[in-house]
């Protein structure tokens, strides 16, 4: 009778209905069903990209640490889903699997609350490596070209008008690969202050007994 939790877990992981997301009809969900302001969703869209390649079924076992990453932003089960003591978006990993990204996007608002809460506002994207590596310092309206109502416009800013002295805005050549990121949004809740005359985040050398060594090329202090 153990087992039978087991594999009623299982089969019902097995009948979930995922989705593999088109560019711009993503981002017309984010803005349109769930709230998401246009100039935040081009980093959304980015993050997804380069997390999933825009499936929602996306399930990533490979993690270090044996903790694993799920969904179309690769969520970690660690700190946000699953049956851990921590679990702060209360909701089974498995739910973020299926073709309904509306509990994808509440977690993934509430991981950018508390990575600002410790590391300042306009950081929270900063918790997906996808995010720092290959969205932050892009184009992303170069990115967002073949969305029409998502390149060159913005809800928040008026377009600033550019004269010759300015330096135009910087462009990468970032290859177009569909190989998305190993990573997860894995920031520690409540980081632990080691004295006053350390920040509350700290790079750590690599073999620190006291460290515990992390995916996304960062070290947390150990809970």
């Amino acid at each position: 009778m153990s087992r039978l939790p087991v594999l009623l877990l299982v089969m019902c992981a097995s009948l979930v209905v995922g989705k593999i997301y088109d560019k711009c009809d993503l981002a017309d969900e984010l803005e349109r069903k769930h709230g998401v302001l246009k100039e935040d969703v081009k980093k959304w869209v980015c993050i997804a990209q380069y997390e999933s390649t825009f499936n929602t079924k996306a399930h990533n076992k490979q993690n270090s640490d044996g903790s694993q990453d799920y969904g179309l932003f690769q969520l970690n089960n660690k700190y946000w889903c699953g049956n851990t003591h921590k679990n702060e978006c209360n909701m089974p990993c498995e739910a973020l699997l299926d073709e309904d990204i509306t509990d994808d996007v509440r977690c993934m608002k509430k991981i950018i609350r508390e990575t600002e809460k410790w590391k300042g506002k306009g950081t929270g994207l900063t918790a997906w490596v996808a995010y720092v590596n290959r969205c932050k310092d892009r184009n992303l309206d170069e990115y967002m070209a073949d969305c029409p109502n998502y390149s060159g416009t913005s809800n928040l800013l008026p377009v600033r008008q550019v004269s010759a002295g300015d330096s135009p805005p910087r462009t990468e050549n970032i290859q177009e690969d569909s190989e998305p990121i190993i990573n997860s949004a894995r920031v520690p809740i409540r980081p632990k202050v080691i004295s006053n005359m350390h920040p509350i985040y700290i790079p750590v050398p690599m073999y620190s007994p006291y460290m515990l060594p992390r995916p996304s090329r960062f070290f947390y202090q150990r809970n």
